[in-house]
């Protein structure tokens, strides 16, 4: 709304125009509209930065990445402490079951027979202390053959 303003004449109730007023009131209104031009170039216009919007989308794709990434190796490692669970009890199994198999192997054995065996029907004889040679290993308990055995 425009206001309109008028010129008085104090001392006097009747209104009188000046001449030149008309001049005036467009004078008037064009600062007016210059002013209002002003402020609004003063206030900037809310524009979107780019480069904010572009750091924005690049910060949250890291931190989607990061989180896809964190889930994957959560469910890698739950999925590997399974297995490591599964294999504990299958090695558990194996060992009591290689118990058992000994235990039976063991009982089977009768050390006097062996020892009447060797003697009598083979004819092997009891090693004298000059004839036993021990030695260690510094490698391990296991024995390469190269080649075959004399039976002579």
């Amino acid at each position: 709304m425009e206001e309109r303003r008028t010129a008085y004449i104090y001392g006097s109730t009747a209104r009188a125009l000046e001449a030149g007023q008309p001049l005036r009131r467009r004078e008037e209104e064009i600062r007016r509209k210059e002013i209002q031009r002003q402020r609004q170039k003063r206030q900037p216009k809310k524009k979107l930065d780019k480069v904010a919007v572009l750091l924005t989308c690049i910060t949250f794709a890291a931190v989607m990445i990061t989180g896809i990434f964190y889930l994957h190796l959560q469910f890698q490692s739950t999925y590997l402490s399974k297995n490591v669970v599964k294999l504990q009890s299958e090695v558990v199994n194996m060992e009591k079951e290689n118990a058992a198999a000994k235990m039976k192997l063991e009982e089977n054995v009768n050390l006097p027979e062996i020892y009447k065996k060797a003697t009598e029907e083979l004819g092997m004889k009891q090693a004298k202390k000059g004839q036993v040679y021990t030695y260690k290993s510094r490698k391990s308990t296991q024995v390469r053959q190269h080649g075959s055995i004399p039976t002579d």
